[in-house]
């Protein structure tokens, strides 16, 4: 029941591991860092074996896969549809942690050859989008009309203006470049990166903090599991990514000048492009953050308004956590590690055999999901507001 960590030597990659290793399964840290992924290995002792690969090696990739129950597929979400069929021709059940949006829709076409397979993939799962789908499958299950699903991604954040990033900078960067997706009206439609600012109350030490749009892999799914309650309107809002607003705006404008972009431009003869020159400049760049005394602590709150026997009601789910010293790692790197940890478990243990392609909403059991994430520090709530009298 060998479970494979693709990605295996990065910032969550490396927690996904040692939540993996309280158990006695058989680890395979793979990562094209090779020493990356040896120092994530060496203090899981002889469970753990640490190989090269990159994804984009198919023979490669085939070998890291060989004679595994699961992937942990925790590389950037630009390679999910090569590794989801890399683990169909190696009959390994599959997990990764979102593909912003887009590359979700393309993952779910996959659903006939994962059902014909016998196997099981989920796709999204680690805070957000993961922990907030299975939230947002909870409350629309106990409502009998869902009007509404909006997400909050809440931190507390960097106190002075570092650019660290605290996930795949990549993706942090098509974040803010991209247009976010919502729906609405009964459809998907876009809105610009970074619109809609809005204040939410998270709880302590977190508070009040500016949420803004975001693109992100929830709104991809979640409208579609709920269309039979009549979801009229989904989206997904975040804190500035965990940057502090003033490091956020840095990167806003640079993506602004057009230096996210992915398309080459022609200097002086020599084709670049200004994604690589905003990288290369961004690693040369001090990536120690300035950390309050309620530096990282993390809440995921999803919101659902409708009806419940005839009554108005809104229904918020929150999950919320502190810092892990023991690791050395913030509650939101820690919250997206363990959620894709606990459920590979699950695949490897037969628990979860639902072959297909599925978000969390669909495939988790909610309550178990919490309780394991209750016994790694995370607490989960649910909040009830209902109507009792409104005006005719």
């Amino acid at each position: 029941m060998r479970i494979v960590v693709l990605g295996g030597a990065g910032i969550v990659g490396r927690v996904i591991a040692l939540d993996l290793a309280r158990d006695d399964f058989p680890l395979r840290i793979a990562d094209r860092d090779l020493p990356g992924a040896q120092r994530t290995a060496q203090p899981l002792g002889t469970r753990a074996e640490a190989v090269g690969v990159d994804v984009t090696d198919a023979a490669g990739l085939a070998g890291a896969l060989s004679g595994a129950a699961v992937c942990i597929n925790s590389t950037h979400y630009y390679f999910n549809l090569e590794v989801m069929q890399a683990c169909l021709k190696a009959g390994v059940h599959y997990l990764d942690l979102g593909g912003l949006f887009h590359m979700t829709r393309k993952q779910l076409e996959l659903d006939k050859a994962f059902r014909e397979a016998g196997l099981t993939a989920v796709l999204g799962l680690g805070s957000c989008p993961g922990v907030a789908n299975v939230q947002a499958g909870w409350l629309g299950g106990m409502l009998d009309r869902v009007r509404s699903v909006k997400i909050y991604n809440g931190a507390t954040l960097d106190a002075g203006e570092s650019l660290a990033w605290p996930y795949a900078v990549e993706t942090i960067l098509d974040e803010i470049s991209q247009p976010a997706m919502v729906f609405r009206g009964g459809q998907f439609v876009e809105a610009p990166p970074l619109a809609e600012e809005e204040h939410f109350l998270f709880p302590p030490p977190i508070g009040w903090a500016k949420t803004h749009l975001s693109l992100h892999s929830e709104v991809a799914t979640i409208p579609l599991s709920l269309a039979t309650k009549g979801i009229d309107e989904c989206f997904f809002k975040i804190t500035f990514f965990g940057y502090s607003e003033a490091a956020l705006r840095k990167l806003q404008f640079v993506a602004q000048l057009g230096l996210a972009s992915t398309e080459p431009v022609d200097i002086e003869g020599v084709r670049v492009r200004p994604r690589d020159l905003l990288l290369a400049l961004l690693r040369r760049s001090p990536q120690a953050k300035e950390k309050p005394q309620s530096q990282g602590y993390k809440d995921v709150a999803t919101v659902a308004t409708g009806s419940q026997g005839g009554s108005t009601v809104v229904l918020r789910a929150d999950t919320h956590g502190g810092p892990y010293p023991e690791w050395g790692v913030s509650g939101g790197t820690l919250l997206v590690a363990v959620a894709p940890a606990i459920v590979a478990r699950w695949l490897a243990s037969g628990r979860l055999g639902r072959p297909g392609v599925w978000a969390p909403e669909q495939a988790i059991e909610p309550e178990p999901f919490f309780a394991e994430l209750a016994r790694r520090g995370f607490t989960t709530t649910l909040t009830r507001t209902e109507t009792v009298a409104e005006p005719q």
